[in-house]
């Protein structure tokens, strides 16, 4: 008897598991593709990567949509991961071709916002200093970052492509099936992402090595998966088990012996063999129904997104001569209606109402101090634009690595959290700075800087910066910036200083001719300031400041010997300026009075003012900037330290530096820049060639300040926008006899 009931049993097995085995496939994507298209092949689509190449998959996905044939899961590597990814969350090759012409591709290759969104105590620093982000020091060791860029801006651009997938967690939920590729970076192995955030997932997948920070998952550090699997077809085989592989390479061919003349190319030459090998093992698996893709890129390259539409129409061509085999896959009007119709609705929380806001902040900042950038109320509705230019404006306060955003639902209630990641290399930095000038007369300058600065001291924000400048004008200088609210409008800046320079003097005037005096000067006192959000500022200060000007050749002066200028300060200021080194838009102004007291210890009392004002004007590549500064003495007779000064490459060209100076001073000038490469490319060193329009004068008495007394010159000049800083080779001619050669590395707006 139990015999027979074992196996009476027994029979119900093969049922049983037959079922089992039905349930399982009902919820796999593999079996949804199918249902999507009964008694047709299920085909996946393999998106390689390329960089700037792989905008050449949207001509391809134009021409399978034309073609109606039907993707049932599709993988992607890299550029073909983001690609993929906005095809999987619904958005249209059409609809991808006209963004990807709108991105501002130099901006999303860079990190932070705009210049004009960064902090007014930013801005100043990037007058003396050459770096933005320095290197790190921590635990008393110097911390190197682990990329040139920490991808900031892409994975916003990202988040903005993908918001109709925000909700999303499960890829296999997307409108199609997607999966992206990374490399693990401790092990070299691809890794299969399949769920998570869909703009996190896309920027992993492209996170080239030592271009773009690895991007930190499950314990995992992931760079770019074309290292380990470019053109992922085991992974599509995979995710929906497709009877047909279409697989799509826009990898670089590797480049010929001719061509490997340089350490650059040998390095790329050997990440592209990488590449080819894992390509070529990809290949290798395809069988005879399948597709392989391979776009004629020709000169085309991994940075050229300024040629998006060139790939894309390349691409478009590829496909077209696939044609007779893409056609094959065609499915019928009603099967494509229908399989298009089976696709999976995404949530449409594309702009909820934030209910709550939550900081998770990996500083020693106030939370309170990044809630007040983001300016998003309970209540508000989600505008991800401001949204993304806040969550910049954070970031470019200089303490994260990396500032992003999600939504989640709690309590049938929707928030909004921002996550600020401390930096990698620490709080405390080394920045650096340098200039370089020389002219045919045999002058030259030569100054190198470096400035520590240990940030986040209190929540509030407080650093204390140190700044050391060598070689021919010495600077040293440590100021302490307190903010006074989480706002970040009202400031406290007390500083101390020390100053060595030449100054020399050749007018005809009181003061000797051809004097030239070596100025020592000790400063200290405090700033008390307002912050005009990010485009200006108001401040007073007050200074000690006391020295000696001694005579290094020339005639014995008055003005030798020690001198005594204490006193207090009011400054207006304002800044816009897209770039300091080339500026194309924004404005500056800086107006400055100054006043010496003799009951604050000065030899005399004395008053001046100044002011230096410019603004770009900006048409197709071409700049135009027209330029003021003036300047006087309105009370007393202040030393030579504190005369104005004239002369230099953009400062009455065809003069010396500071050769002019005077109590008085008048100047103006047309700057004309034109660029000589595509302002819409990625990684590239910006080329401009221009001109100037000068007039100007220096004067000790107001009875000599007359139009005939100004002096006229101009300047031509080539520049390069370095990883250095500002490159100018430049000539200038003033008063019809001065001329001069100038070669200058370093910051001149």
């Amino acid at each position: 008897m139990p015999h027979r009931l074992f196996h009476r049993y027994l029979a119900y097995w093969p049922g049983v598991f037959l079922l089992a085995l039905l349930i399982l496939m009902a919820f796999s994507p593999a079996s949804e593709a199918a249902e999507a298209g009964s008694g047709r092949p299920r085909i996946g689509l393999v998106l390689g990567g390329g960089g700037a190449r792989g905008i050449a998959h949207i001509g391809i996905l134009k021409m399978l949509e034309e073609l109606r044939i039907p993707v049932d899961c599709v993988a992607g590597t890299s550029m073909g991961s983001i690609i993929a990814g906005l095809y999987a969350s619904g958005m249209t090759p059409e609809k991808m071709s006209e963004t990807v012409q709108k991105i501002d591709w130099p901006q999303a290759f860079t990190d932070g916002p705009p210049r004009a969104d960064l902090p007014f105590r930013t801005k100043q620093e990037q007058r003396v200093l050459l770096t933005d982000v320095g290197v790190g020091v921590k635990n008393g060791s110097v911390q190197l970052p682990r990329s040139l860029l920490q991808g900031q801006n892409l994975l916003l651009l990202l988040e903005t492509l993908a918001l109709p997938a925000a909700e999303v967690r499960n890829f296999d939920q997307l409108r199609i099936p997607y999966r992206a590729v990374a490399t693990d970076l401790a092990t070299g192995k691809p890794v299969v992402l399949s769920s998570g955030h869909l703009a996190t997932a896309m920027r992993a997948s492209m996170s080239i090595p030592s271009a773009l920070a690895p991007v930190e998952l499950d314990g995992k550090l992931l760079v770019d998966g074309g290292v380990s699997d470019n053109v992922p077809v085991d992974v599509a085989r995979n995710l929906c088990k497709p009877d047909v592989i279409i697989a799509v390479d826009v990898g670089a061919p590797l480049a010929p012996t001719s061509e490997l003349t340089s350490v650059l190319s040998i390095t790329e030459q050997l990440t592209t063999i990488l590449t080819v090998r894992n390509v070529e093992q990809q290949k290798k698996t395809l069988g005879p129904k399948d597709i392989w893709i391979t776009p004629d890129l020709k000169d085309i390259s991994s940075i050229d997104f300024d040629r998006s539409a060139e790939a894309e129409k390349v691409g478009y061509a590829a496909a077209q001569a696939q044609r007779s085999a893409l056609s094959r896959l065609s499915a019928t009007p009603n099967d494509y209606r229908a399989y298009l119709a089976a696709r999976p609705d995404l949530p449409e929380p594309h702009r909820p109402i934030i209910d709550f806001i939550r900081i998770k902040n990996g500083t020693r900042l106030a939370d309170a101090v990044i809630e007040k950038q983001v300016h998003v109320q309970p209540g508000d509705r989600l505008d991800p634009k401001q949204l993304n230019r806040n969550l910049n404006v954070i970031y470019g306060m200089g303490d994260f690595q990396q500032v992003d955003y999600s939504l989640v639902e709690e309590n049938g209630k929707t928030g909004l959290i921002v996550e600020a990641a401390p930096r990698d290399i620490g709080a405390n930095t080394l920045n650096f700075g340098l200039f370089l000038g020389a002219n045919l007369k045999g002058d030259s300058l030569f100054n190198i800087s470096t400035a520590y600065t240990m940030s986040q001291i209190n929540k509030l924000g407080g650093e204390w910066r140190s700044f050391v400048q060598i070689g021919g004008n010495i600077d040293l200088e440590t100021d302490f910036y307190q903010p006074l609210s989480a706002e970040q409008d009202y400031y406290l800046d007390p500083y101390l200083s020390y100053q060595q320079y030449n100054l020399d003097l050749q007018n005809e005037d009181s003061i000797s001719t051809s004097a030239s005096f070596r100025v020592r000067e000790v400063g200290a006192g405090i700033e008390l300031g307002r912050n005009l959000a990010h485009w200006g500022r108001l401040s007073v200060g007050l200074h000690y400041s006391a020295g000696n000007n001694d005579l290094r050749f020339g005639r014995s002066s008055i003005y030798e010997g020690a001198f005594n200028d204490s006193g207090y300060s009011l400054r207006w200021a304002a800044d816009t300026l897209d770039s300091l080194n080339f500026p194309t838009s924004g404005y500056f102004a800086n107006l400055r009075y100054y006043s010496a007291l003799t009951g604050l210890g000065a030899d005399e009392n004395f008053q001046t003012l100044s002011l230096d004002t410019f603004k770009p004007y900006s048409w197709g590549k071409s700049t135009l900037i027209p330029r003021l500064r003036l300047a006087g003495t309105l009370e007393g007779d202040p030393g030579p330290e504190n005369l104005f000064l004239l002369g230099g490459f953009l400062n009455l060209s065809g003069y010396q530096l500071g050769q002019l100076s005077g109590q008085y001073l008048a100047f103006g000038e047309l700057i004309y820049m034109y660029r000589l490469d595509s302002a819409s490319a990625a990684f590239t060193i910006p080329l401009y060639a221009g001109g100037s329009l000068e007039v100007g004068g220096a004067w000790n008495d107001t009875d000599d300040i007359r139009f005939d007394t100004l002096i006229p010159a101009g300047s031509l000049f080539l520049g390069a926008d370095t990883p250095l800083g500002p490159f100018y080779l430049g000539a200038g001619l003033a008063d019809g006899s001065k001329a001069s050669l100038y070669m200058l590395l370093g910051k001149l707006f």
